[in-house]
């Protein structure tokens, strides 16, 4: 009774008095949400309880097999100079030839004799 007699008050006063109410309402709501999560959060670090904050979609990503794999990798490789050699035979592979001007060619760039003006 009490609740349906404020509502209908409400109903009367300006939309942006009613808008104040409601976000009242929705910042109580919230606030007792999340003073209840903080008290059973506490609780359960106070008991000692199994706690967890990763998982969720990121624990889909990691998986067992890749792990493996970095370990066997980290293992093969297991000094600098191994690296080493291996980025510069990667990086042979994609060198360009170097072209050394020491004289002035007779052809410009797209390969038409130059002219001397």
């Amino acid at each position: 009774m009490v609740i349906q007699k404020t509502i209908d008050n409400l109903k009367e006063k300006p939309k942006d008095e009613r808008k104040v109410v409601a976000g009242g309402i929705a910042i109580t709501i919230m606030t007792l949400l999340f003073i209840g999560w903080a008290f059973l959060f506490f609780k359960k670090i106070q008991h000692g309880g199994d706690l967890q904050l990763g998982g969720g979609a990121q624990e889909e990503f990691n998986f067992s097999s890749v792990r493996e794999a970095q370990q066997e990798l980290m293992k093969g490789l297991s000094g600098f100079d191994e690296l080493r050699a291996v980025r510069e035979q990667s990086t042979e592979r994609y060198e360009l030839p170097v072209q050394e001007d020491s004289q002035q060619s007779e052809t410009d760039l797209f390969g038409r004799p130059s002219t001397s003006d």
